[in-house]
């Protein structure tokens, strides 16, 4: 028996969430939850069942897991915000992991992750809670991955990287064996890592510097 799982968030993540969900042996969706206005549409024959407002009624009707089913691009604060919400009903946060991803049986993951087809997460690694691995992404031995961190689609880490919580890196991004790149940074797609980079920066480039402040 499948178990359901109620998404939150009813935009283009949601999509590739729903998506994962209707290829899962273990999860199926229950419903989508989003702004007051979408309450009656569909998301890939999803229902938008209610608002943020109707998570403890949906929990007590028995849906014991949601997943937040919103993308973020540099700034996690409405992924956090959600997730509070739900740990304040009472859900609990399940991994979705694509049928087509490979993940180590000695990597390990904590909850809430979405890891997306194609994606390589290989032995030693380490992934936090309500990360976004995405299509494509390559995460090499020992690494490790800091809660709310967004890895987009074709990312490659080498052996032994560090990335803080809250952190974004985008599309294609490299980044050789050992760099540490701190908590709420964002790296721009395509950018080549070759050393550190700090926690609160907007870096890019190849080799990748910084470029300013984050916010």
């Amino acid at each position: 028996m499948k178990h359901k799982v109620l998404l939150i968030g009813a935009g283009g993540h949601c999509k590739v969430v729903l998506d994962l969900l209707q290829q899962s042996k273990d999860y199926q969706a229950a419903g989508i939850i989003d702004k007051k206005t979408r309450v009656g549409e569909k998301v890939l024959g999803v229902p938008v069942a209610g608002t943020d407002a109707d998570l403890l009624k949906f929990f007590k009707k028995g849906i014991k897991y949601c997943f937040i089913a919103v993308g973020s691009v540099g700034d996690p604060s409405l992924r956090a915000k959600l997730f509070d919400l739900g740990c304040k009903a009472g859900f609990s946060f399940p991994n979705l992991v694509h049928p087509k991803a490979i993940i180590s049986s000695h990597a390990s993951l904590g909850e809430g992750n979405y890891i997306a087809p194609g994606a390589i997460i290989n032995a030693g690694a380490r992934i936090g809670d309500h990360c976004i691995i995405n299509t494509g992404v390559i995460i090499e031995h020992d690494c490790s991955v800091g809660d709310f961190v967004h890895i987009a689609s074709g990312a490659v880490l080498s052996g032994n990287v560090s990335v803080g919580k809250n952190t974004h890196l985008g599309t294609g991004v490299s980044v050789i064996q050992g760099i540490k790149i701190g908590s709420n940074s964002v790296v721009g797609a395509g950018s080549v890592v070759v050393k550190d980079i700090a926690s609160g920066v907007i870096a890019f480039g190849n080799p990748c510097k910084f470029i300013k402040k984050n916010g």
